[in-house]
C-alpha cells in the first residue's frame, strides 16, 4: 500500500536529513488539509491529527477516537493513539519520551506544496513545545516534503505507468474524432467522457482539464476550452 511505502521512506529521509523528528499537524483536513496527507493518511479526518515520525524509527499517530479505524486498516503505523477530550497530553507524552532536538514542521516561505501547517495550527504546535521547552526545536520541512514527493516509490511508479499508458489510449482514440468544423470545447467532452467511462479522475480542474486550445488567438493553456472551431492550418493543443 502507498501509504506503508510512504511511511516507512519518511523515516529514511529523517536519517539521510538528520532530522530527529516529523510531525505532520492538521485538523479538518476536508476544508484545509495539508498537501502531503494523502500520502500518509487514507482519508479526511475532524479533529487535530498529529503523524510523528522519528528518526529512530518509531511512528506514531494521534487522533480523534473516531477517525482511528480507518488510520488502523491501512497497517502503516506501529502506534496509533485515538483521543476523546485533547491531543496536547498524548502528543507531549510522546515527544518527552523521544527528546528530539530537531522537529520538522510543514511550513516554508518559498513552496506551497511544503506549507501545508495552518497559521492557526502552528502557533498551538509552538504553544504546545514552548510548555515541553521545545519551541526552539522547530525547523522547515521542506527538504523532507520535496524529497517524500519527487521520490517516487514502487506503487507510485506502477500508477504512473498506468496512468501514462491510458492516457496514451484516449490521445490515440481522439485523433480520429478531431475534424475541421468541430470545437475545442467538443473535444474535451469527448475526452472527458473517454475518463469518465473508464473511472479516471482528472489532473488538475476539470473545469479546464483537458485544456484544449486551437490557435491563433487562442485564450491559452490556462483557460477552460471554447467554442472555438478548429480550422484547416490550425495547431491544436
Amino acid at each position: 500500500m502507498l501509504i506503508k511505502e510512504k511511511v516507512t521512506q519518511a523515516k529514511t529521509l529523517l536519517e539521510e536529513f538528520n532530522i530527529d523528528c516529523w510531525i505532520i499537524f492538521t485538523r479538518e483536513s476536508a476544508l484545509n488539509g495539508d498537501p502531503i496527507l494523502p500520502y500518509f493518511l487514507p482519508g479526511d479526518v475532524t479533529w487535530q491529527t498529529a503523524i510523528l515520525l522519528f528518526k529512530s524509527g518509531r511512528d506514531v499517530v494521534i487522533i480523534g477516537e473516531y477517525d482511528k479505524k480507518s488510520v488502523e486498516d491501512t497497517g502503516a503505523y506501529n502506534e496509533i493513539i485515538g483521543y476523546v477530550q485533547s491531543i496536547k497530553d498524548d502528543l507531549q507524552k510522546v515527544l518527552k519520551e523521544e527528546k528530539p532536538g530537531s522537529i520538522a514542521v510543514n511550513f516554508s516561505e518559498d513552496s506551497e506544496i511544503c506549507d501545508g501547517i495552518t497559521h492557526g495550527l502552528f502557533l498551538k504546535l509552538q504553544k504546545y513545545l514552548e510548555e515541553i521547552g521545545m519551541k526552539d526545536a522547530i525547523i522547515s520541512a521542506e527538504t523532507l516534503t520535496s524529497a517524500l514527493r519527487e521520490r517516487k516509490s514502487p506503487i507510485e511508479i506502477e500508477l504512473i505507468k498506468n496512468a501514462i499508458k491510458e492516457t496514451e489510449k484516449i490521445y490515440s482514440e481522439v485523433r480520429d474524432f478531431i475534424r475541421p468544423g468541430i470545437t475545442e470545447k467538443e473535444i474535451a467532452s469527448f475526452m472527458k467522457k473517454k475518463a469518465h467511462d473508464r473511472g479516471f479522475g482528472f489532473a488538475w480542474d476539470e473545469r479546464i482539464c483537458p485544456s484544449v486550445f486551437t490557435g491563433p488567438e487562442t485564450a491559452e493553456a490556462h483557460y477552460g476550452p471554447t467554442d472555438r472551431k478548429v480550422e484547416r492550418g490550425h495547431i491544436l493543443n
